[in-house]
């Protein structure tokens, strides 16, 4: 009998190629799309009335002031992402971060459910001056630099596909975490919303 190896494939394998797709204007590309990968994730729910409990467990854990908005901060690589109350997206890269994600764990146990959503999600970063103009084809959030700033975050439907995304700069550059279900579901409609302009797919990236 032969043997079988099982290899683990990312959400966008086989979809995120690198190279130059769509639209041709000149020699740069408007957009830039990077698939995230190597990552760890995990999802904490403060559980009834334990909010403020979480929140300070947070900060003696690693410093970090846990979101009470949908928004984002980032320290020694992990991201903390509020989706909605009580609840955040944990998102570490690298030894550190998964070392420093461990202890926030345990920090909050007792306090709070922790799921990991490693094998779950699928990252993928939006970059470049059209990427509002991607978005808005499939995303009914005011995406506005007035209205939506760096730091933000949200949790939405694009192309009706759940989406958590938040944003990273004023390039603006963007990370929206999709279910791995419909990962290439996903690709493909923003591949598509991006031709019209011309993307670039880059090699898969681990940082926050």
């Amino acid at each position: 009998m032969a043997d079988f190896v099982l290899t683990a494939r990312t959400g966008f394998a086989g979809s995120a190629i690198p190279g130059r797709y769509g639209r041709v204007i000149g020699g740069e590309r408007p957009v830039v799309l990077t698939e995230r990968s190597n990552l760890t994730i995990s999802q904490i729910s403060a559980y009834r009335d334990k909010m403020g409990d979480v929140a300070s467990a947070v900060l003696a854990a690693s410093g970090l002031e846990l979101p009470q908005r949908p928004g984002r901060v980032v320290a020694n690589g992990v991201a903390l992402i509020g989706m909605a109350r009580g609840q955040w997206l944990a998102v570490a890269e690298g030894d550190e971060g998964r070392t420093l994600l461990a202890r926030l764990n345990e920090a909050v146990s007792g306090l709070a459910s922790i799921v990991d959503q490693s094998d779950a999600k699928a990252i993928v970063r939006l970059a470049g001056p059209r990427a509002r103009d991607i978005l808005a084809k499939g995303c009914a959030l005011d995406l506005d630099e007035r209205a939506f700033k760096p730091q933000d975050a949200a949790t939405t439907q694009i192309a009706l596909i759940p989406c958590q995304l938040w944003q990273l700069d004023e390039a603006p550059t963007y990370d929206l975490a999709v279910p791995l279900s419909y990962a290439r579901s996903f690709w493909s409609w923003l591949t598509a919303s991006a031709a019209e302009y011309g993307d670039e797919v880059r090699p898969p990236l681990s940082s926050c």
